[in-house]
């Protein structure tokens, strides 16, 4: 078997040669008397993809119980804002981390909220690796959403925290 020879520096794969074929028919197709070009695009984001806001809201003790732990957390601290992520020492030696603006850039929430973000699970150490769960509170309606998949799903907490 011989493998076709190619520059140096540059790889063949299927992917790569299929996108190269579906330019070339998509350029064909143009070029035909009364035919209409295909369009085509690169895939939206993963991040920009619309998330399941789940229905309906349920009460805090609905969630697990590391929800309610850090919306007492939070409330203690007054639910600060600020424009950068900030590492916060709660009083058993951990620290939490959040206050971040959240830019519901897939407009998954409610459109025109003044959204921040907050860790659910404090850590030892601010280096400490963080983990996927979030809330996400409207600092203008005090309304909290939980999201234990860093943003794939939100839940709304009836009632807030």
């Amino acid at each position: 078997m011989t493998v076709p020879q190619t520059a140096p520096g540059v790889r063949r794969t299927a992917r790569g040669r299929l996108a190269k074929a579906a330019l070339a028919l998509s350029l064909a197709l143009a070029t035909l008397p009364g035919a209409t070009a295909v369009a085509w695009s690169a895939p939206a984001h993963a991040a920009l993809a619309p998330a399941a806001v789940l229905q309906p809201p349920l009460p805090v003790d609905a969630f697990p119980e590391q929800v309610a732990r850090a919306c007492a957390i939070w409330g203690d601290l007054g639910w600060p804002t600020n424009a950068q992520p900030v590492d916060y020492r709660i009083p058993d030696g951990d620290y939490i981390r959040g206050s971040n603006p959240y830019g519901n850039r897939s407009g998954d929430l409610p459109h025109g909220g003044a959204y921040h973000e907050y860790d659910v699970n404090p850590r030892p150490t601010p280096t400490t690796h963080r983990d996927a769960e979030r809330l996400v509170r409207d600092e203008n309606t005090a309304q909290v959403w939980y999201s234990g998949d860093h943003y794939a799903n939100f839940r709304e907490i009836d009632g807030g925290c």
